[in-house]
């Protein structure tokens, strides 16, 4: 619970800082590129799972227990705690000849809407896909007082996170359904205050 509160303020703090920065205008009609990426110091936590890619091909998930240990080659190792290049290291050293090695951290199947809009709320992916009108639907919409052209999607991976800022008036208006992304578990929408 203290992961997914700190989450949040700090999605708060990035969105607000590219806001009130005022760097870049809405992403264009691509809609899929960050318009700020940072990189955090992460340690490895219960559930987190490394996706690795073996040399034949073979994918293989291994997922930390709750207890904070990684079953490898019949051992169990203490990896909670860990940085996230020391845990790709341990993996790595496992499966000497693997292609790739991918850390994922976990987080709960939820998203988070912030700022202006009726109810801020936590809600469920679910088994269907959202994308952030659903979402902002979820919440029963923006106030008068949002800003939709400059809505920001922050989203988060094993101390890898990337800010999106998102022209929702567009999209609303037919002309850039790029903006309306398909989120992902842990996402963070923060909707600002239009001071004009």
């Amino acid at each position: 619970m203290t992961r997914i509160f700190s989450f949040a303020v700090l999605a708060v703090s990035l969105g607000l800082c590219v806001a009130c920065a005022g760097l870049r205008k809405p992403v264009p009609a691509a809609g899929a590129l960050p318009i700020s990426t940072a990189s955090v110091p992460y340690e490895i936590a219960a559930l987190d799972e490394a996706a690795v890619v073996t040399g034949d091909g073979q994918r293989e998930t291994l997922q930390v227990s709750l207890e904070g240990d990684l079953l490898l080659g019949g051992s169990s190792r203490r990896v909670k705690g860990m940085s996230a290049g020391e845990f790709e290291a341990l993996v790595r050293r496992s499966f000497p000849h693997a292609r790739s090695v991918e850390i994922r951290e976990f987080r709960a199947n939820r998203v988070t809407v912030l700022g202006e809009v009726f109810h801020q709320i936590h809600t469920d992916l679910g088994d269907s896909p959202m994308r952030v009108m659903d979402a902002v639907a979820s919440a029963n919409g923006f106030t008068p007082l949002a800003n939709r052209r400059r809505v920001k999607l922050v989203r988060q991976n094993a101390g890898r996170i990337a800010v999106y800022e998102l022209d929702l008036r567009e999209m609303m208006q037919g002309r850039d359904l790029a903006q309306n992304l398909l989120l992902k578990s842990g996402d963070v929408i923060t909707v600002p205050r239009n001071f004009l």
